[in-house]
């Protein structure tokens, strides 16, 4: 038996996709007793120079795609919003099933689409959307079987992740490292979708509304990315013992959900901080597993192609398992998944109490110092909180104390509580 599927898109995600069908078509007949075959592939220009043999596959009419009632199956790896929501939109509504590598489609859509689905009978699979070659989402879908899952988080991005690499572990300052992945491809010219946080927003939101069952407005989510941190951060995070990672993380709360983009500081004992370069992991929390981490290849032709291959074969073999519940609507609300934080403050010049004063400061609201640094009228340090840092950071702002550079938020380890004690002999001493 045959099932005809038709391609939107011959770009890098299109042609992993294209090698692997038409490599592995009959291991996925034995397996599943149907062979897939591409009957058309849309693309732009029709006489582009291409990686793979496709003469006679070739469309530049989306409607020889989505009217063709032989192809049971729609692949769309164009990417953006228009015209992929229309495509996508027609090809469910005409009961196609549909497999979508789309992070951006998926999160600004995803519900929309996934509704036109459900009421035509059909799939909407977008695995290759989050991970690349990591089948997180077909995890989560099992895992929620049997637990509770209460937190999302990961490197999801590896760009970014490739750029902090090269900050980190070769010096390069954000400008020499962000040229370098624009040279091996890793970057866009215009690489703002990726270092400020866009492209891992996306994903999260699709991880949060798989995960929690929940729909959050994208532009309720905190981001930031790492086109704003400085070497002098990065000089410190790393002389103690960090590494910075961009991580998009979601906890689930009683009445809402917590979640952000943005720079953490992990620490080197930590599996999350050896996922170097274009590497991705995901962390998943829950109640009877404890802690998972998925770790794999995040972008590239091949590894996304697998992802999009494995729908696939969910799709040819009639395996779903259901959410158990619609997902709905909840609030962003602003938190934390850690109480331990990294600072850097600009004191006031020539003032010699400053020290005393942030010291006496941080022992007042019992804020332990893990690690600090005071040199040239700055002071940074990575110190664990039993206040709410919004109210720690206001009330610091109040006393004037200096003026705030940077806060990260630290994936932190379980602290000994003798630190404390130490701590507090030193600002006996001072």
């Amino acid at each position: 038996m045959k099932i005809k599927i038709g391609l939107l898109g011959l770009g890098t995600v299109g042609t992993g996709v294209y090698k692997l069908i038409t490599s592995r078509g009959g291991h996925i007949r034995e397996s599943t007793g149907v062979y897939p075959e591409i009957k058309k592939i849309l693309v732009k220009n029709l006489n582009k120079p291409r990686k793979v043999k496709v003469e006679g596959l070739l469309t530049q009419n989306a409607e020889e795609i989505l009217k063709d009632k032989e192809i049971k199956i729609v692949i769309e790896a164009i990417g953006g919003i228009s015209p992929a929501y229309e495509y996508v939109k027609e090809a469910l509504s005409s009961g196609k099933h549909v497999i979508t590598a789309n992070k951006e489609l998926m999160a600004k859509h995803g519900e929309d689409l996934n509704e036109t689905a459900k009421k035509n009978g059909v799939f909407l699979k977008c695995e290759a959307s989050v991970g690349g070659a990591i089948p997180i989402l077909h995890q989560i879908d099992r895992l929620k079987i049997t637990d509770e899952i209460d937190f999302v988080g990961g490197i999801v991005n590896g760009t970014t992740n490739y750029i902090l690499t090269q900050m980190s572990t070769k010096g390069k300052s954000y400008e020499e490292a962000l040229k370098e992945a624009q040279q091996l491809g890793y970057a866009e010219a215009n690489p703002d979708y990726d270092v400020k946080g866009f492209d891992s927003l996306y994903k999260l939101i699709i991880l949060m509304r798989k995960v929690f069952n929940v729909n959050v407005p994208v532009n309720s989510i905190r981001r930031s990315g790492i086109d704003g941190i400085a070497r002098e951060d990065l000089d410190y995070i790393t002389e103690w013992g960090y590494k910075l990672k961009l991580f998009a993380w979601g906890k689930k709360i009683e009445n809402g959900v917590f979640a952000g983009v943005e720079p953490v500081l992990v620490e080197e004992s930590n599996i999350l901080s050896r996922v170097n370069d274009v590497n991705n992991a995901v962390i998943l929390k829950g109640d009877s597993f404890g802690e998972y981490v998925f770790v794999g290849k995040g972008a590239g032709e091949l590894p996304t192609g697998d992802a999009v291959v494995a729908d696939l074969i969910d799709i040819l073999l009639n395996y779903n398992i259901k959410d158990n519940d619609a997902a709905k609507l909840l609030p962003v609300r602003q938190g934390s998944f850690t109480d331990t934080f990294y600072i850097r403050l600009k004191m006031h010049k020539g003032d010699i109490l400053n020290l005393q004063k942030i010291l006496n400061f941080f022992k007042r609201e019992e804020a332990l110092i893990l690690e600090s640094s005071y040199e040239n009228d700055t002071f940074a340090a990575v110190i664990k909180l039993k206040t709410n840092i919004d109210v720690f950071v206001e009330k610091l702002n109040d006393k004037k104390i200096g003026e705030l550079k940077a806060i990260f938020k630290v994936l932190q380890e379980d602290i000994d509580e003798l630190q404390l004690k130490e701590f507090e002999d030193l600002v006996g001493v001072i």
